[in-house]
């Protein structure tokens, strides 16, 4: 008998759909299988049980960044993310000023402690300003379960000059760590943002212009370049454009180890949401920023056909007058970049990608689960409906019908790009590690009972060759 069973339900096992019955015991799925006795019964009839969620980029209780500091610490956000049907996050351990890595890291880890509801890992984050010693910062930190680094390329004190970029790639094969990188040209931003300035063309819309699909593209093409040259394994996140698709496709057929992340802001909005009254279009404000049509298409294909591998939010989370500041009318220049999107990110996909037969159950699966389990070092766990894995599990309502608004989600972000939106199905009850975090919609849980989950890494053996390892006079 398990301490838990879970019967009645339609259970998404790797590509297919299952009638079955799930046996739980001390937080692990203990058996799958048909007609299993529990101490306590789970009826999941008329539910679709899928994997819990895993959301690899989100942004909760960061230093004060552009004046402003998160709405959502690791509270409000991973309570968000459990409604969302989201069971495991790993957002950034994000530097403030005179901070290295592993201060960040570990101020990260203080925040979320005796706060989080759902599990969670870290990324460190690497910028000018975090100490010389890269090599050293992210060893000790891969002794203490992190096995990722991100890295931009934008941003006034974030962005990381040539040679420091190599020495994360350089660190991280060594370790067998994953790059993540925000992508896109500075110098181009910077020029093009102060000559739309100086020209008084400052309307909401021009956020479009100043970070221009070229842009996005020149960088991706730049960092990918740089993945080739040194072997690393590689994360370009938030990939907005049908560009910067088109370059990850190219060098996949160079042999380059990428790994292509979009988010549901590039795929449900539009430049066409920035051409609206100021305070309107400050609600979609975010960089890389919503992009054309064509873009859309190409993203929605390349979800379909296995171009992108991970769906994540970039919650980034701001209170809305935070976000516009105290400019009379407010500007692309004077507007934070960044929305909310933790509990928003699966319903969105589930509504439009996996009812409406656009994806396969398994790319569903693919892209709100398995792929970040694998990529990110959480497969020993989480990821999959499979014995021995955490019993992290989503029981959905496919027909419950909703609307997508402030008054309907639960992050302290007071507005979402979403309002309004009607979708279909939401999950009712969450479970981690066994236990219902969401039971009918209602929280069950105390802060804290979310742990931190150590990464594995990959076999730096498997990692590509070096360019000053490359004998091109051999070559055939």
């Amino acid at each position: 008998m398990h301490e838990l069973v879970i019967r009645g339900g339609r259970v998404a096992l790797d590509d297919d759909w299952t009638e079955c019955d799930i046996g739980i015991d001390e937080g692990r799925i203990a058996a799958i299988g048909s007609g299993l006795t529990g101490a306590t019964l789970l009826d999941a009839g008329g539910r679709w049980v899928m994997p819990g969620g895993i959301d690899a980029h989100c942004h909760l209780d960061q230093p004060v960044w552009g004046g402003a500091g998160n709405a959502d610490d690791f509270e409000s956000g991973t309570i968000s993310a459990a409604f969302g049907g989201t069971t495991c996050i790993v957002p950034f351990g994000m530097p403030g000023p005179d901070m290295s890595t592993v201060d960040a890291v570990d101020r990260a880890l203080d925040r979320a402690a005796g706060r989080a509801v759902i599990d969670y890992g870290l990324h460190a984050v690497v910028t000018m300003g975090t100490g010389a010693d890269v090599k050293a910062q992210l060893s000790l930190l891969a002794t203490r379960g992190i096995a990722s680094v991100k890295l931009f390329m934008t941003y006034q004190g974030f962005a990381v000059d040539d040679d420091l970029f190599f020495d994360i790639l350089d660190a991280a094969r060594g370790l067998g760590w994953i790059v993540m990188v925000h992508a896109e040209n500075d110098a181009a931003i910077r020029r093009t943002r102060q000559r739309l300035i100086d020209l008084g063309r400052t309307d909401m819309r021009y956020h479009v212009v100043a970070h221009s699909e070229t842009m996005e593209r020149e960088a991706t093409h730049r960092a990918l370049a740089f993945a080739e040259m040194t072997g690393a394994r590689m994360t370009i996140v938030h990939v907005s454009s049908w560009q910067s698709a088109e370059e990850i496709a190219r060098a996949r057929t160079r042999g380059v180890d990428v790994v292509a992340e979009t988010c549901p802001q590039y795929l449900f909005l539009s430049a066409a949401d920035l051409d609206r009254p100021a305070r309107d279009a400050a609600r979609f404000v975010f960089s890389p920023p919503p992009r054309s049509p064509r873009s859309q298409q190409h993203l929605w294909q390349a979800l379909i056909d296995g171009g992108i591998d991970l769906w994540s939010s970039d919650h980034s989370p701001y209170f809305f007058a935070d976000k516009i500041g105290r400019a009379e009318t407010p500007g692309f220049n004077t507007t934070l970049s960044g929305i909310p999107g933790i509990e928003t990110r699966l319903p969105l996909l589930f509504s439009e990608g996996l009812l409406t037969g656009r994806l396969t159950l398994g790319r569903y699966l693919d892209l709100t689960s398995r792929n970040a389990a694998t990529v990110y070092g959480l497969a020993h766990a989480k990821g999959r409906i499979a014995v021995g894995l955490d019993a992290d599990l989503a029981l959905w309502d496919p027909k419950a019908r909703w609307t997508l608004g402030h008054a309907a989600l639960h992050s302290r972000v007071d507005f979402t790009p979403y309002e309004g939106r009607i979708v279909t199905g939401k999950p009712t009850t969450v479970l981690v590690r066994g236990a219902a975090v969401i039971a009918d919609g209602v929280l069950q849980v105390q802060p804290g009972f979310g742990q931190f989950l150590p990464r594995t890494v990959a076999d730096p053996a498997h990692s590509g060759k070096p360019v000053e390892e490359t004998t091109p006079w051999l070559d055939a």
